[in-house]
């Protein structure tokens, strides 16, 4: 029987979670969770330790970099795969996100079925390093 992938999305705006819900939601084989804000993404990181972050750059209170920051400080939650989601984009930005452990970013605004099919290859690939690193 096949595992279920489990997604925490971590993002303030209400349309862009719900945008992602839908497109997300027609793969029946990952389960969605959520958070708004930084400090209820950790605690549910933390609860739920799913297969794959969507996590927020800008955020009021506890901003996705400091979150990433504390994810990392966790030799548990450092190994979760993090995709940051954001509109600011610049060179320098990138190589900070990267820098922080990010393996992907998805621009604002994004195309749901881009963001769905990179999601899956992802996993597959986070999938495939857990089979050759026990």
């Amino acid at each position: 029987m096949k595992k279920l992938k489990s997604i925490l999305i971590i993002e303030d705006e209400e349309d862009i979670t719900e945008i992602l819900k839908i497109a997300i939601e027609h793969s029946s084989d990952i389960l969605l969770s959520f958070a708004t804000n930084g400090q209820d993404g950790l605690t549910k990181a933390n609860i739920e330790k799913p297969d794959l972050i969507l996590l927020d750059v800008l955020m009021p209170g506890m901003s996705g970099l400091e979150l990433m920051d504390e994810l990392n400080k966790n030799e548990i939650l450092k190994q979760i795969p993090v995709i940051f989601i954001t509109s600011r984009v610049q060179r320098s930005e990138i190589q900070e996100y990267k820098k922080r452990g990010a393996i992907g970013l998805i621009e604002k605004p994004f195309a749901p079925l881009e963001i769905v099919t990179r999601i899956h290859l992802l996993l597959e690939e986070n999938e495939q390093l857990k089979k050759l690193n026990p």
